[in-house]
């Protein structure tokens, strides 16, 4: 048996407690052996939990648990119950147990086997199996409240510590063969069983990804389809709690607290009144004199004022850059800010506002390059480019050095974007600057996209090896106004896609999904739904073979239909993914029209051949699940899919009938 100075430390700690007696369980069981791997060198043993419907274990939490523990109890009990119609008893570690023992968060019960909260780091976990024990637990804040599993507002909240939930959802998935592909009972893959018997050894890690978010989480439709139509009629939000359910079972609670966005509107109430001078100019030329006297309120906010005429901030404002640095110090002294910036955790937002009416005094333009640098060096032609990326990180840079002086370890964070797409080329980026690269994952699959995203990369490679970085993914293309676009599916390129920002050091993720509110669309989470799957699981765990993912969700949430679902999934995403179909254009970066939607992607021939597979699947479906996920299907894509080559077809024969009305 092996031992680390850590290990042997706290066999030490128990002894000068004088619980010797806990020593030898301790050694009898192997908890305190050096842990590096995933139950390396070990012994798998077997934990049975459930014979012929009956429990034969317990769950066992600490009479002053964590939040999170309690939560993560509740959810082990009932996705047990869910396999084998036994509801194991949720016990406290200071009741006797007969049978197995299930420890759930910390308590006396794992500290008696040297286990304790603060031996894990932020979003760490165990699961390990004992004789008659099975450990599931990790990093939660210490909050013993009481939580309630019917009240979602008793939860862990977003951003706890909650390592423990991960721990319950791993060992589900790992050893129990549950998995989660959508909000409610539709989506959850359970195997059924009257007997369950678990065997392993153990598994101690945390998310590779730190931060994990996705916007619009709990705002799914109830159908889970939201079947867009011109009315534009309110769409009904599903069941809250079920929502909260499923980004909780995706890990996308208790990651790392983290934002970045546009970050100086709360500027225009806090002080346009009394700092004009903060704000972008020669904008306001035009102003009607009555408005220059008598503004309208700043609250109002309108178009016409004050964004008409003070579109951005004045980034060499030296007034303007002190009262950045002293909210961002106010910030992380306080937890406040002084201009209303979207900061949390140890990053304050550095983020312009979202257009490119920069200031025009002579300062600001200075620093603006007439032609963007990066025409010298780029070989892919690309909308972004870097013509305000000395401006813009020059201010940022100012504040950096400033807040840097007396918050060492903190970061100031922003976004790559628009005219400050690439690194600045006049001064490098201060080291307490964080950067998040916004992108298209899913145009990528087109060349000219493809190629531009690898010169951005390329770019910020060179610039950092060490930048905090990560990804603002824009899912919800590759249309902007086209209300049936043809499918972007693409999960098989979404694992080489995160492949290769492991590779760069990618610590964080957000995604706009095709189901956010304005997107044109709508089409719940299906049109996202293994593309998000696949990227939510290889951001926590870039270890699995993300293909194997894809081809096992097929398997488990199609059943008997299985087959033609994967074959009509695999040969729109072949159409969608394959570069020959955008030859007509060198620099098409892929926004769908109607013509190249339905006259390029969706052909008659094509279209005809997804029918037949979609039929198939209708007719192979046999459990009323595996029923209602085709159907599904056939209406949030299928159905769509139709409609659009329809209208297709029809716009055509209107084109045609015009041009032949026309005198010869």
């Amino acid at each position: 048996m092996m031992f680390n100075r850590h290990n042997l430390s706290r066999i030490a700690g128990l002894v000068s407690c004088g619980f010797m007696s806990l020593v030898l369980l301790a050694l009898s069981t192997g908890c305190c052996v050096n842990m590096g791997g995933a139950g390396k060198g070990q012994i798998a043993v077997d934990v049975s939990l459930v014979k012929d419907g009956k429990p034969v274990a317990s769950i066992v939490i600490g009479k002053e648990t964590s939040r999170s523990a309690q939560f993560a109890a509740a959810e082990l009990q009932y996705h047990i119950e869910k396999i084998t119609g036994a509801k194991l008893p949720i016990v406290s570690d200071a009741e006797a147990v007969k049978g197995t023992r299930i420890l759930v968060g910390a308590s006396k019960a794992t500290q008696a086997l040297c286990w304790r909260n603060g031996d894990f780091k932020s979003q760490e976990y165990l699961i390990r199996f004992l004789p008659d024990t099975l450990i599931l637990m990790g990093k939660d804040m210490e909050d013993p409240g009481r939580m309630d599993y019917a009240a979602g507002q008793t939860w862990p909240s977003r951003y706890d510590e909650q390592a423990t939930c991960y721990a319950v959802y791993d060992f589900l998935e790992r050893y129990c063969g549950v998995r989660w592909y959508l909000p409610t009972d539709l989506g959850l893959v359970c195997p059924r069983q009257e007997t369950l018997v678990v065997k392993g050894t153990e598994v101690r890690r945390a998310p590779a990804m730190k931060s994990r978010a996705l916007s619009c989480d709990v705002l799914v439709p109830a159908d889970l389809c939201d079947d867009f139509s011109p009315s534009q009629t309110p769409r009904t939000r599903l069941d809250g709690r079920e929502a909260e359910l499923f980004a909780r079972r995706q890990r996308l609670r208790g990651a790392e607290n983290f934002n970045v966005n546009h970050a100086f509107y709360g500027y225009y109430r806090k002080f346009l009144k009394d700092h004009p001078e903060w704000f972008a100019k020669g904008y306001d030329k035009d102003m009607p004199e009555e408005m220059r006297k008598t503004p309208p309120a700043i609250g109002a906010l309108t178009n016409a004022y004050p964004y008409k005429y003070f579109p951005q901030m004045c980034y060499t404002s030296t007034g303007f850059i002190q009262q950045v640095v002293a909210s961002a110090r106010n910030y992380y002294d306080k937890g406040q800010t002084l201009g209303g910036e979207p900061a949390v955790g140890d990053y304050f937002p550095m983020v312009p506002m979202d257009n490119d009416n920069y200031c025009r005094c002579p300062e600001c333009q200075a620093l603006l390059h007439k032609k963007p640098p990066c025409e010298q060096w780029r070989k892919q032609d690309f909308f972004w480019n870097d013509r305000a990326s000395d401006y813009v990180f020059s201010f940022v840079n100012k504040v950096a050095r400033e807040v840097g002086k007396t918050h060492p370890g903190k970061y100031l964070s922003t976004i790559t974007y628009h005219e400050y797409y690439y690194p600045p080329s006049r001064e490098p980026l201060e080291p307490n600057v964080a950067v998040t690269f916004c992108m298209y994952p899913r145009l990528s699959v087109c060349p000219a996209m493809g190629r531009a995203r690898d010169e951005l990369f390329s770019r910020w490679a060179a610039e950092s090896k060490t930048r905090p970085k990560r990804l603002w993914m824009y899912f919800h293309r590759p249309t902007s106004n086209l209300a049936h676009c043809f499918p972007g599916f693409m999960a098989h390129d979404m694992v080489r896609q995160m492949q290769r920002y492991h590779d760069l050091g990618v610590r964080g993720i957000f995604i706009e999904p095709a189901y956010m509110w304005g997107s044109p669309l709508m089409r719940g989470p299906i049109m996202d739904q293994v593309e998000l799957y696949i990227t939510f699981k290889l951001a926590d765990d870039p270890t699995l073979d993300g293909n194997k993912l894809i081809d096992e969700f097929f398997t488990l949430y199609y059943g008997a239909a299985a087959k033609p679902m994967q074959m009509l999934y695999e040969q729109i995403e072949q159409t969608y993914c394959d570069p020959a179909n955008y030859a007509f254009d060198t620099n098409y970066f892929g926004y769908q029209t109607e013509e190249i939607a339905w006259g390029k992607l969706g052909t008659q021939e094509r279209m005809a051949a997804f029918g037949k597979l979609m039929e198939a699947a209708k007719t192979a479906a046999q459990t009323e699940i595996e029923k209602k996920r085709v159907a599904l299907f056939e209406k949030a894509i299928w159905e769509h899919m139709k409609a659009g080559r329809k209208e297709y077809l029809e716009s055509k024969a209107r084109k045609e009938a015009r041009m032949k009305a026309l005198p010869p």
